[in-house]
């Protein structure tokens, strides 16, 4: 019979996981062949081979090779390829080339890079070593710009900010500005579609673009050509409100400013991009119950084992703690659960239909705030919307559940069908309490000053079984001479 796969470009197009395969396949191959290289010693053809790689490529085939061949590959590669593959690695194998290359090696490839990539760098390196490096450049300009990206927040406006961007002045005619941007649009590293205007006291007076400056006359003055109405933020604004407003307005940079106005630098979609990683990431981390510290990059927790255990430990204990209640509930009830053995054995029915739908809820208010959609302010009104969803949720699947329950009780001949009533019913109620709670603990912890994403995983699972376990063993305990 004919293969209609035969084609092995149609192949891996409807094929991903196949794609996906050989070109893992192709990667390990290229690492043999690369490795091969370095122990045979054909350093001219390992540097044409490399220098031809793209930077992120190039950082991933890196990091995938032992510590003596990442080495004696990276020291083959051309400046310019050296410090944009530098970026593009991972934070310990960033620190264990520099500490392998040592300042000598360092310090020019640092001259290279742009200064908000150098200064994400340089924060891995301990704060001495860091501004050794830095007192040994040769370009002044670069190194005040990077000394002064350090002294913000890692995580604020002006921690991410990058200092490439073009400005002119506003008394400026057009043909002047056009002919200050062809200068210095070289030196920018940047691909930028925005200049910013400022006074002569380098406040940010307005914003103009390339095409705008292009199509008006050119002895026409700058500042009549560009807009005032700037969105802009300040150099201590948190990083992920930073993000959120460059994304909600559309704009491909956003400027950073001083407490006096005046422009420092510029945050880029690139920029945003990692920040909604990192946030993403952090957030996703928290619901499970792991708290990431604010100094360490997250990625770290999959290579450092006495991080990884001090940042998952704290809500574990915090949810052991709170099961121990679950364990007191089902004791104080013991006695109910002798006498009525088919009763108990639906508790993990009730607890998993809970727990599953007070976690919508918490993700629903959670990311509906993330993204906008719901403000913090008017989370209390989605309350009563998700009461009522959940109470007709609970309808549902409490209908459901009890003509369940009473087909096996009458199949097994463990009870009466009123069984089926009480498991209904008590499944309706423990719903309807796992959806408020599920939408209330994220808007607690945001008035507490605690991160609501706290709210969801572990911590929220084990709240319920605790009412989850007392509602239903309490009904059951009332309801038994009904059940026997």
């Amino acid at each position: 019979m004919r293969d209609d796969f035969s084609s092995l470009p149609v192949r891996l197009l409807i094929e991903p996981a196949l794609r996906r395969s050989i070109l893992s396949d192709q990667n390990t191959q290229l690492l043999e062949d690369l490795e091969a290289l370095v122990d045979s010693g054909e350093k001219q053809r390992l540097r044409l081979i490399l220098n031809d790689q793209h930077p992120a490529d190039l950082a991933e085939w890196l990091s995938e090779m032992d510590k003596g061949h990442r080495l004696s590959c990276f020291r083959l590669l051309d400046l310019d390829n050296a410090s944009a593959v530098l970026s593009e690695l991972e934070p310990e194998n960033q620190t264990e080339l520099l500490r392998e290359l040592g300042d000598f090696g360092v310090v020019p490839i640092i001259s290279k890079m742009s200064p908000d990539d150098a200064v994400d760098l340089l924060a891995e390196l301990p704060p001495e070593k860091a501004h050794s490096i830095i007192s040994q450049m040769t370009d002044q300009e670069a190194a005040e710009e990077i000394e002064e990206l350090m002294s913000f927040k890692e995580d604020s406006a002006g921690g991410i900010m990058s200092t490439d961007y073009l400005a002119l002045d506003a008394n400026m005619t057009v043909e002047e500005g056009l002919a200050r941007l062809r200068e210095e649009y070289e030196s920018v590293e940047e691909d930028i579609y925005d200049v910013y205007v400022v006074g002569q006291d380098g406040q940010l007076a307005g914003r103009v673009t390339l095409k705008e400056l292009l199509t008006a006359p050119p002895e026409a003055r700058v500042e009549n050509q560009m807009d005032t109405n700037v969105i802009k933020v300040s150099t201590d604004t948190d990083q992920e409100e930073a993000a959120e407003k460059l994304q909600r307005y559309d704009l491909l940079s956003l400027p950073v400013v001083d407490a006096q106005g005046k422009l420092r630098g510029i945050i880029t979609a690139d920029d945003v991009i990692d920040v909604l990683e990192e946030e993403a990431t952090e957030d996703i981390f928290q619901s499970s119950g792991i708290t990431t510290p604010v100094s360490e990059p997250s990625e770290t927790l999959s290579y450092n084992v006495p991080l990884a255990f001090r940042a998952r430990l704290p809500w574990l204990v915090v949810t052991l703690l709170i099961e121990a209640g679950s364990a007191m509930v089902i004791t104080h009830f013991d006695s109910v659960i002798q006498q009525t053995v088919i009763a108990a054995s639906f508790m993990p029915l009730l607890s998993g239909v809970t727990g599953s739908v007070a976690t919508q809820s918490t993700c629903i208010i959670i990311r509906g705030t993330a993204t906008g959609h719901i403000s913090w302010r008017l989370a209390w009104r989605n309350l009563r919307h998700e009461v009522k969803v959940g109470m007709l949720l609970g309808l549902v699947l409490g209908l459901a559940c009890g003509l369940v329950t009473s087909l096996v009780s009458v199949l097994f001949q463990q009870s009466s069908h009123n069984l089926g009533v009480v498991v209904g019913f008590s499944l309706f109620l423990t719903m309807t309490v796992g959806v408020l709670i599920g939408t209330l603990m994220p808007i607690i912890f945001h008035r507490i000053g605690i991160e609501p994403a706290h709210a969801s995983g572990p911590l929220i699972t084990s709240l319920l079984d605790v009412c989850t376990m007392t509602i239903y063993l309490t009904i059951v305990h009332v309801c038994l001479s009904h059940i026997l």
